[in-house]
């Protein structure tokens, strides 16, 4: 009978052990469950409206005209922003955007209702704060519709006076009229988008960061993952008994968190689940093969950890969600190419959102299965050659290697 009980050396008795391992380092199930969740709770919170509204802008009226006042009425009827002050001088709204108060500030000129009257283009000037590209934007384009809106009015109204039929002024103002239409995510909401492409990013980090740490515990001792490999068997029943585990919280983690983004909060899902699951699987086990390749090639497990933070902290910017990826440059392209979450979330977005047909997604399914396989091939490599370099250190000290 084996030592370790009936089970004989194989991938379930270092499953076992790693279950064991699990039981007396809380430290990894709250990494593997209670963290990630506890984040995708936070952002869920953060994302729960799914749109950004009434964000305040503040408006200088110097015209103070039934004109002005009904632009700043229609200002205030758009859903994007809400007038919340009303300045005196542009001094005083700078004021308010330095002071984060409000994001833009709307000055209407003197004069406007007169001008307007005997044919003149008066402007109205729109500062805003554009520090913050998303919030800019949408303040940005809430205001120029708004405003736009007004001008079309006053020049229908203007064509109409003048003895033209409501429907031929539409036809001059509008000599051709543009029907956009937008797909996949009409109304913009940011849980579709955003939210479904910042779980997998945090996951990722917590997956490459604890496989990282599991196999450095291992390499504590010089006879670790010599020991390990022993109760495998072999490598590979070693690798994957000690990853198994782990492997099995994570697609518990993400399956829990778009179960709550799918089913709660209701971003669409229109493609194949087939194809979103295996994804899953690649993508926890393309970053799970990359934390241990770190353990294997770092000096000690500070270092390991700090070989997968840098590869998976700024790994959001590099994926095409937040940036466009064809408007970078040759080397963000080329990194976001090689990081496995590139992938992963092609498949993901073509198979929730855009509710692609499975062919659309083989292609970088392919790709994903590809970087696994060039990671798992390294991090053998890494295993023989530490194994090659201990024999030959226990035979120069005279020992016996079993």
């Amino acid at each position: 009978m084996s030592p370790r009980g009936s089970i004989r050396p194989g991938l379930l008795l270092v499953l076992r052990r790693e279950l064991r391992w699990m039981r007396r380092r809380p430290a990894m199930p709250i990494m593997t469950l209670v963290f990630p969740l506890l984040v995708f709770g936070v952002l869920a919170a953060i994302f729960n409206t799914g749109l950004p509204t009434d964000l305040p802008v503040a408006v200088l009226d110097q015209d103070r005209s039934p004109l002005s006042r009904q632009i700043i009425q229609i200002i205030d009827a758009s859903p994007d922003v809400a007038v919340a002050e009303r300045v005196q001088d542009l001094a005083a709204g700078r004021r308010l955007i330095l002071e984060g108060r409000v994001y833009a500030v709307v000055m209407i000129p003197s004069h406007l209702e007169r001008d307007v009257g005997h044919g003149r283009r008066p402007a109205v000037t729109v500062f805003y704060n554009n520090e913050f590209l998303t919030i800019g934007s949408i303040v940005s384009r809430a205001l120029g519709d708004a405003l736009g809106t007004a001008e079309a009015g006053i020049a229908l109204a203007a064509r109409v006076k003048q003895g033209e039929s409501p429907h031929a002024a539409v036809a001059e103002i509008t000599p051709i009229p543009v029907q956009a239409s937008p797909l996949f995510n009409p109304t913009m909401n940011y849980i579709h988008f955003l939210l479904a492409a910042l779980i997998p990013t945090v996951l990722q980090i917590f997956i490459c960061v604890t496989t990282a740490y599991s196999v450095s515990l291992e390499r504590r001792s010089a006879a670790g993952l010599a020991v390990l490999s022993r109760l495998g068997g072999g490598l590979a029943p070693a690798i994957a008994g000690k990853l198994l585990p782990y492997t099995v919280a994570f697609l518990v983690t993400l399956g829990v968190a778009d179960t709550v983004l799918f089913g709660v909060l209701g971003t669409p899902f229109g493609g194949d689940w087939r194809m979103l699951v295996l994804a899953d699987i690649l993508f926890i086990l393309a970053y799970q093969m990359l934390g241990a390749l770190f353990a294997l090639i770092a000096r000690d497990m500070v270092q390991a950890l700090g070989f997968a933070g840098i590869l998976t902290a700024p790994s959001f910017g590099y994926i095409g969600v937040s940036f466009p990826t064809m408007a970078m440059g040759t080397f963000p392209q080329l990194w976001g190419s090689l990081l496995p979450a590139s992938w992963y979330m092609q498949v993901r977005i073509e198979q929730t959102i855009k509710g692609a047909a499975p062919a659309y997604s083989i292609g970088s399914l392919a790709t994903l299965a590809a970087i696994l396989a060039v990671i798992t091939a390294l991090t053998v490599i890494r295993l023989l050659k530490m194994r090659r370099a201990r024999l030959s250190a226990a035979m120069q000290g005279g020992e016996v290697v079993a």
